[in-house]
């Protein structure tokens, strides 16, 4: 006996502009930035910016790839200073908490939808 329909999960929409903070504990602080992920002809495509500190050299905008969505999880990478860099992201409450993972390890990311 049925008791309704199956529940399909459908795949968050990551769409918009999002305050984000990266917690790098080794170092003692937080680095808050812009992540924009939007809409194009090629699927999903976006950019990360850091607020570094004075002493560290601005890196600039920072392009995603490889987006993929699957249910409310977000992964895409992005090149820093030749590395590549993964990023995990958990969408939930209208942000998202996840990791990012570098050769220097693994550091927490938020972001809150603005």
């Amino acid at each position: 006996m049925s008791l309704g329909t199956a529940l399909v999960a459908q795949n968050v929409d990551p769409v918009g502009v999002y305050g984000i903070t990266i917690d790098i504990p080794e170092a003692g602080f937080q680095l808050p930035g812009t992540m924009t992920i939007e809409n194009s002809d090629n699927g999903l495509t976006g950019s990360m910016v850091l607020e570094l500190p004075p002493e560290m050299p601005s890196q600039g905008p920072a392009d995603l790839f490889d987006i993929t969505v699957e249910g409310q999880v977000m992964k895409c990478k992005i090149g820093v200073e030749g590395a590549t860099v993964d990023i995990t992201l958990n969408f939930e409450d209208g942000g998202f908490k996840g990791s990012v993972m570098s050769d220097m390890g693994a550091f927490g990311i938020t972001g809150r939808k603005r």
